[in-house]
């Protein structure tokens, strides 16, 4: 704002009482809001408030509805069976997470092309593992997924190189690429850590050879397209992690409203990430979208790119580098974008996820072993 001005401003307003009396309740009206309601009070940019990363590289809407309508049909029906209601559920895949990594929240991926689907897909494996360890009480080790192995399957050998030299790919092309070509280790024997190049590289040609036979021997389960917030409650309640690619784009800070860090919709971006935790039972603050019940979506551009990592340890200990999202925005989402659940099973089952009873008889056996 010209400050230079200001004294000229007001004394024009003072020439005009209507003027001055309007101003005078706008004044008083925009005071109590700040005072009883301050999260309706929108965030003006400021240095704390930067403009999005530019790294995101999901292919968009038509790119989308073509490769869906190519491959669609070769995927199951998103169904949990038996059926039954998840309405009122708070869980959060980070819990069995932690059972796993030792009490510390998974590494926060922070991509360095647009490579974002491959992200997004990987940490939905990521926390699916977590999952079935944590549940079934197995003896496996988690083993991080290969973001480029899923961006080169999904867009050589799903997507046929349709996309050429640029960035980018397809939730749908992911989705398919894990139940078909597998999932790479990071720490598989001579892969190469994590880089924009080898990124570039895969994303090109294909990853080589030798990787797609070892993958092959770790495939996804099922893999099932969801268009609904109630959808998304259902895959997450019954421990399936879900990603998320669309054009809503949030404000790159977070917003701590009543405990925990909302995403403030705002602009737009091609971008996947990832749902790995739902609450039906809060209300939403109206800046985040409003509405009853949301959930939380776990980004990849570093652990500190919408809030400080101290933040998120002192609200509700989500795993940093991430946000909450009001169910009427994730249901926007996943309508107009593409949303996938992913299962370790030929399909769906309900199962209960509840971490504090299985996570004591899984440190229970640590303890014997």
């Amino acid at each position: 704002m010209d400050f230079s001005k200001l004294g000229s401003w007001l004394a024009a307003i003072k020439k005009k009482p209507k003027t001055s009396l309007a101003m005078a309740i706008v004044v008083a009206i925009i005071s109590a809001v700040a005072i009883y309601n301050p999260e309706l009070i929108p965030d003006l940019g400021s240095d704390d408030n930067p403009a999005p990363v530019p790294l995101q590289g999901w292919a968009g809407e038509d790119e989308a509805e073509q490769a869906w309508n190519a491959i669609g049909d070769t995927f199951p029906k998103f169904a949990i069976t038996p059926a039954h209601s998840s309405k009122g559920s708070v869980v959060n895949l980070w819990d069995a997470a932690k059972l796993v990594n030792d009490g510390k929240h998974l590494e926060t991926f922070d991509q360095k092309i647009g490579d974002c689907v491959s992200q997004g897909a990987a940490n939905a494996i990521n926390y699916l593992q977590c999952v079935e360890i944590a549940l079934h009480n197995e003896r496996e080790e988690f083993r991080s997924a290969f973001q480029p192995y899923i961006y080169g399957t999904s867009r050589v050998q799903i997507g046929g190189g349709r996309l050429g030299r640029s960035d980018g790919s397809l939730g749908v092309w992911a989705a398919d690429a894990v139940r078909k070509y597998g999932v790479l280790a990071a720490d598989a024997p001579n892969v190469p850590p994590y880089s924009g190049d080898i990124a570039k590289e895969w994303g090109h040609k294909g990853p080589p050879s030798q990787f797609i036979e070892i993958a092959k021997e770790h495939i996804v389960g099922a893999t099932a397209r969801v268009h609904s917030y109630e959808e998304i409650r259902d895959a997450i309640t019954n421990g399936y992690p879900v990603t998320i690619a669309s054009n809503q784009g949030f404000q790159m800070r977070a917003k701590v409203i009543d405990g925990r860090l909302w995403g403030i919709p705002s602009g737009s971006w091609a971008h996947q990430m990832c749902f790995v935790a739902v609450d039906d039972t809060v209300d939403c603050p109206r800046s985040a979208g409003g509405g009853h019940g949301a959930a939380y979506c776990l980004n990849s551009w570093g652990e500190d790119a919408h809030a400080p990592v101290s933040e998120y340890a002192s609200t509700d200990d989500a795993p940093p580098g991430g946000f909450w999202v009001a169910a009427p925005i994730a249901g926007k989402m996943a309508q107009r974008g593409e949303a996938f659940a992913f299962s370790a099973f030929n399909g769906f089952p309900a199962q209960s996820v509840d971490f504090s009873i299985f996570g004591e008889a899984f440190n229970d056996d640590l303890r014997r072993n």
